[in-house]
């Protein structure tokens, strides 16, 4: 079995390389090219374990990952855990993978095909809300589909802007990082705006005259009681955009807009219809996105690591 490690995972494939791959992946949920059941949590108190399964062609894997939002103040990563890469002919486990590294890559890269397929092409800057792990590769990888040259940040502390200007000073050092003090001013400075973050309430004012023509991406929810959206943007775009047929149920920004009538069931789409062009949308005007995750996004991008140490001897194999 092959060991990757968090620090070498990163340097194993490029940014547009990991956003390659999960559209490769949307593409292959689209035609029904996978098998991707419905994730198992375990939840005790604030912290949550998930079970995520693929299978694939050539490859199937089972991430597990755990939530745990005390982390962020113990230094440690929020999202936390492993994934085992097994061969879909043989059941041989192959590969065993930080998933923390995973799924901030491939979070990252369904954030920017957000942006690549909901926003104008001259798209030149977004507003980030959360500077966590998550936050800090959606605001790279979001750089690599549009020519980005500000990002603005909703400042909550000292160590969260730190750590997104020293993350992009690494992939991107031209890009301006500039602190907003409130949602207010983060969104009169944009016209697209990316949230990730575990909030139970929404992390933008309910008005439409701040909203309107603007492009949402929600990632950090994950549960029926966590929105970052406000209703006005579902009403405004009157259609919200999903990363999985799987978010109807999960995340309270795909589960109450229409429990509240704002939208129907037939107004959430899969974003990959936009990819097949089985649906279109108006960029230029507002946008929504919910991301909530899905294990073939983990599997697309696990095999293109494994395959790719292997052929730069990277790693660590070990008798298993």
């Amino acid at each position: 079995m092959l060991i990757l490690q968090n620090d070498l995972m990163g340097d194993l494939l490029s940014l547009s390389e990991v956003i390659d791959m999960v559209e490769k992946a949307m593409i292959a949920y689209e035609k029904q090219e996978v098998i991707v059941p419905l994730r198992m949590h375990i939840e005790k108190g604030k912290n949550t374990m998930i079970c995520m399964p693929a299978w694939g062609d050539r490859y199937f894997a089972n991430k597990l990952v755990n939530v745990f939002p005390a982390n962020r103040d113990k230094n440690l990563p929020v999202n936390i855990g492993a994934l085992v890469l097994n061969d879909a002919e043989t059941g041989e486990a192959l590969a065993l993978m930080n998933a923390s590294k995973i799924t901030a890559l491939r979070t990252g890269a369904l954030g920017a095909i957000g942006i690549k397929y909901l926003t104008p092409a001259d798209t030149s800057s977004f507003g980030l809300i959360g500077c966590g792990v998550m936050g800090i590769h959606l605001a790279a990888l979001t750089c690599r589909v549009r020519k980005i040259s500000t990002i603005h940040y909703l400042h909550r502390s000292d160590s969260g802007a730190a750590r997104l200007t020293a993350f992009m000073q690494t992939y991107f050092p031209e890009v301006a990082i500039v602190p907003s003090y409130s949602a207010e001013e983060l969104l009169s400075k944009t016209n697209a705006v990316i949230a990730a973050t575990p909030s139970p309430t929404p992390v933008l004012p309910n008005d439409s005259s701040l909203l309107k023509g603007k492009c949402f991406i929600s990632i950090g929810s994950f549960k029926p009681s966590m929105q970052e959206l406000p209703d006005e943007v579902f009403r405004l775009a009157g259609k919200l955009f999903m990363d999985s047929e799987y978010a109807r149920v999960e995340p309270g920004d795909c589960i109450n807009p229409v429990k509240k009538g704002i939208l129907k069931e037939t107004d959430l789409l899969t974003l990959g219809k936009l990819i097949t062009k089985e649906a279109s949308v108006d960029v230029h005007q507002t946008t929504a996105y919910k991301s909530a995750g899905m294990a073939v996004y983990d599997l697309f991008v696990a095999q293109a690591m494994y395959e790719r140490a292997l052929q730069s001897n990277k790693g660590t194999q070990v008798a298993f």
